[in-house]
């Protein structure tokens, strides 16, 4: 929440061309500059005359659910409506003896939301839901549409309407429902969607149930695909933005079925974030005015606010239902990991910094890193999308991209993460992934069975084999013993079905002791893996250097990195911890943290791959292809002509040749010379 999704959306469907006056910073270097420039010239010719992007609201598609199952409550006529009604359907959506946070319809401040504002607001719009019904083919408590396809299914739904309607009149109508709700409780408005998705994802309804079925977990996905599909039979091409995905298999669903498919990782500061949640608040619960100011008790309520929003946004990172096979759940962390494009929308400037990117300090000749701005991030995708390798990568994404690619080398069964050091002008020095010293095995390579059965004695350590103090078992015994309270280790090993089954020793140590110690990881951070490359081949300083890496630093690499005089560190994704605060920001030397922004992973080969060679297509499309000269093309003809000709034999014919030795014609001469030699030999 307030990660910047927002202000991408309104962008991309702004109805007028938002690039058309946007002005460059004047402190780019000259090939980063000239790369905007391409990009600009290119979105904004008329030839490639902007066309709006269709923004389609996840939350959106979970209300269309929600009315399936209120058409079936008032079975098709919206004057059967009753308060009881919707009291019923909110309060079916969560366990109220497990759930820890208020929901809507659960205690009196929320009970009086659906009493006088809800149920209301649902009562006015009769004529338009019973509307909905129709054109949404909403029965049976589901969204009608699984067989529209390109070829078939006419009958189904009007799809001309359903587009419009859906993107233009429904649109608005959820916006004022969700808007009731954010006047009053801004926190349930986001526990109504996360359960409402959650209970869809998990058994095909929207009420909670405990029982799960993997069939179910597309479900709302494959309702945004027919909608895609009746977009693009209505408006004949596809320019849509999903607004906004958080359920990493819903991501891997769409990124399988479409090529165009680009996912947008969108983040703010902290800071920046509660600034942003702050004004919207003021706006929702006060009809507070920009530049206007809250009293203490209104910054009081929207603090409080602000914080449990923020807590609900960590509890999404998270993915601990997802590592407990609740695959219904967000997992934001896994995520950020499979983004195409990450965007940073810093709005509130960084001291000494301007907007842009790779300026040069002119008392250094140093390349110094600052923020792109928001647009000219999003003018640079689409540039890239409609034209892949319009522009080549910038220092920052050729780096992070080693970085990413290098993590798949981790054998580390938690976690992969992979850094990259470069000195001051980002030259590569290093890689390095979170690893085991060289010379062991890594976590994914070992099998928890051939320890039991004690195979392949040298990939496990003599304290797993033989030692360990658990009250009075040794290691090795305290895990036969957490198998067998299961099943045997035959049926153990029989129900592997042919799978490896690596064991974290850190996380099964830490549970025999009944502690939390993070140093008894068998692995190398990636981050120090990265700097001890360097001092283990031949060494060089890396003051004033770059540290590349796939997640922020954690306290101990940070101190590293801090003592070796690492002077910029560019990060993906938030590592949870005190690094920043407590070791990044407490000296006079500081290293300057800055969050990544560009293209990486799957989408730095699709951004910046050309589909032909710059050179052939520049050919083809405009025909600028240079021709030798009628004088050199005559001079390279004499040359192999002499070449071939023997003097004594052909003396006359040599004379001839010498005398054209000036002549622009000699071709047009020698065909012709060709001709009447032919012409005398048919005779």
């Amino acid at each position: 929440m307030g990660g910047g999704c927002n202000d991408i959306a309104k962008i991309l469907s702004s109805q007028v061309n938002p690039f058309i006056n946007l002005q460059l910073t004047e402190n780019l270097n000259i090939n980063e500059k000239q790369k905007f420039e391409i990009c600009k010239e290119f979105v904004n010719n008329t030839y490639n005359a902007w066309e709006p992007f269709k923004l389609l609201k996840y939350r959106d598609v979970l209300l269309m659910f929600f009315l399936a199952e209120l058409q079936v409550k008032v079975r098709n006529e919206m004057n059967h409506i009753s308060l009881d009604i919707v009291m019923s359907l909110f309060r079916s959506l969560y366990n109220e003896n497990t759930v820890k946070t208020t929901r809507i319809g659960q205690e009196e401040k929320t009970l009086n939301l659906i009493e006088e504002k809800i149920y209301p607001y649902f009562s006015s719009k009769k004529v338009q839901i019973e509307n909905y019904f129709r054109i949404f083919n909403l029965y049976d408590s589901k969204i009608n549409i699984e067989n529209i396809d390109d070829s078939c299914g006419e009958g189904i739904v009007d799809c001309e309407l359903f587009n419009n309607t859906f993107f233009g009149e429904f649109s608005t109508f959820c916006k004022g429902f969700y808007d009731v709700i954010d006047k009053v409780d801004p926190l349930g408005r986001q526990l109504f969607l996360q359960d409402v998705a959650c209970n869809l994802r998990s058994n095909g309804t929207i009420y909670y149930s405990e029982l799960q079925n993997a069939e179910n977990i597309y479900i709302v996905a494959k309702v945004i695909k027919n909608i895609i599909k009746i977009n693009k039979r209505a408006d004949k091409i596809v320019r849509v933005a999903i607004d906004s995905l958080k359920n990493s298999l819903e991501i891997n669903f769409f990124k399988e079925r479409y090529s165009g498919f680009y996912l947008i990782s969108s983040n703010r500061d902290l800071h920046e974030v509660k600034v942003y949640l702050q004004k919207k608040l003021g706006e929702s619960f006060f009809n507070i005015k920009e530049h206007e100011h809250l009293n203490i008790l209104q910054q009081q309520k929207i603090s409080k606010v602000v914080e449990e929003l923020i807590d609900l946004d960590n509890t999404h990172y998270k993915i601990g239902e997802f590592k407990n096979g609740n695959f219904n759940y967000p997992d934001l962390e896994n995520c950020i990991q499979k983004a195409d494009y990450y965007v940073f929308n810093k709005e509130i400037e960084v001291p000494c910094v301007s907007k842009g990117k790779m300026a040069i300090n002119s008392s250094t000749n140093k390349v110094q890193f600052i923020y792109y701005s928001l647009e000219m991030q999003l003018l640079k995708l689409i540039a890239l999308i409609h034209k892949p390798g319009i522009i080549t990568p910038n220092a920052m994404e050729r780096t992070m991209q080693l970085a990413f690619s290098s993590k798949y080398n981790s054998g580390c069964i938690s976690r992969q993460v992979g850094a990259v050091i470069t000195d001051e002008f980002y030259s590569v020095k290093s890689i390095g992934w979170n690893e085991v010293p060289q010379g062991q095995t890594p976590c994914s390579l070992r099998n928890v069975t051939d320890l039991l059965e004690q195979k392949n004695d040298l990939i496990f350590t003599e304290y797993e084999k033989n030692e360990g103090e658990y009250n009075g078992k040794t290691f090795r015994k305290k895990t036969e013993d957490l198998i067998k309270s299961n099943k045997s280790i035959e049926d153990f090993k029989n129900d592997l079905n042919g799978h490896n089954c690596p064991f974290c020793f850190k996380e099964f140590h830490n549970a025999f002791e009944g502690k939390d110690n993070q140093v008894h990881t068998r692995s190398l951070h990636a981050e120090e893996n990265a700097m001890l490359q360097i001092s283990k081949y031949g060494g060089q300083s890396l003051k004033g250097g770059n540290l590349f890496t796939t997640a922020s630093p954690c306290e101990l690499c940070s101190k590293k990195a801090y003592q070796l005089g690492i002077e910029n560190i560019f990060y993906i994704d938030p590592y949870p911890g005190i690094s920043k605060s407590q070791i990044l920001k407490g000296g006079t030397k500081d290293p300057n943290l800055y969050m990544f922004q560009g293209a990486v992973g799957r989408g730095y080969f699709k951004l910046f791959e050309p589909y032909m060679s710059i050179k052939d297509e520049t050919n083809l499309r405009f025909g600028l292809k240079p021709t030798p000269s009628q004088k050199v093309v005559a001079q390279q003809l004499k040359s192999v002509l002499a070449k071939n000709i023997n003097a004594t034999k052909n003396e006359e014919l040599k004379k001839y040749l010498d005398g054209l030795e000036d002549d622009q014609l000699i071709v047009e001469k020698v065909i012709e010379l060709m001709n009447d030699g032919l012409s005398v030999k048919k005779d």
